[in-house]
């Protein structure tokens, strides 16, 4: 049975188009402050969306990330002698900075789709065409499809899962439902974009919508899994940030300091 620490009560949100978004700043911090964002390390961004539709206790929390600072990493519980656990473990068994659930996996927890860490394959590529593979080569970040994607030596990091949000500045069309949200995006100058709700449940092309529109502004997104699986762990520097989830997870998408 999946460990579950905290619950928060779940409203479910309907957004009527797209509503400006403001900037929610944490009083317990000194860290700089830059166009909206609040810099809590070198190369690593946060800013809290929000708008009059979203309730006190409901929140999209965006972290922007530099690959000339910091890296992308991939644990699985394997690496934990797990079956399962919590993003908080992974996060402090890796001493990672920043710690968010990965993509899918089947009622064994057995990671489903592409994994890829240190130039490592953790597991293997599965051909399902709606499904999109995040990946880092030489410090670049980019969004493939299956039939697309190449395996070299060279790409760092890769995780496969779906649906792709943008493709090339263009939202596809995607099916409703709504559900908490991970996701990943790229933005023009090739930061990557990681985007977690809480209490903030939406459709895919509504998170679409926020992720193409500024203050995000992403050329591409990948949506991970998401739902009961959605959390999120936050330790950096003098910055704290959880959001538990309602199950474990089978991996967990890290960032560390280069």
């Amino acid at each position: 049975m999946s460990l579950q620490t905290k619950v928060y009560p779940i409203k479910f949100i309907r957004w009527i188009g797209l509503i400006p978004l403001f900037f929610l700043l944490s009083p317990n911090t000194t860290a700089k402050v830059n166009t909206g964002w609040l810099q809590i390390k070198e190369g690593i961004e946060y800013r809290d969306l929000g708008d009059s539709l979203l309730k006190p206790w409901s929140h999209i929390h965006i972290f922007r990330i530099d690959l000339r600072k910091n890296q992308l990493g991939l644990i699985t519980a394997n690496a934990l002698s797990q079956k399962n656990a919590p993003v908080s473990v992974y996060a402090h068994f890796s001493q990672a900075l920043l710690a968010v659930n990965g993509g899918f996996f089947d009622r064994e927890y057995r990671p489903l789709g592409l994994r890829i860490s240190n130039k490592q394959q953790k597991n293997p590529l599965k051909r399902i065409s709606w499904w999109g593979i995040f990946y880092v080569k030489k410090n670049r970040p980019y969004i493939s499809n299956v039939y697309h994607f190449y395996r070299d030596k060279a790409i760092d990091f890769a995780i496969q899962s779906g649906p792709r949000l943008i493709i090339n500045n263009k939202i596809p069309s995607l099916k409703p439902g709504i559900a908490e949200r991970t996701a990943l995006g790229i933005t023009k100058d090739k930061k990557i974009i990681i985007l977690v709700t809480d209490n903030a449940t939406m459709t895919t092309t509504e998170l679409a919508e926020i992720m193409k529109s500024p203050p995000l502004s992403c050329t591409d997104a990948l949506n991970l899994d998401g739902g009961k699986s959605t959390q999120l762990y936050a330790n950096i520097d003098s910055f704290q940030l959880s959001v538990q989830g309602y199950s474990n997870v089978s991996d967990a998408v890290i960032v560390k300091e280069k």
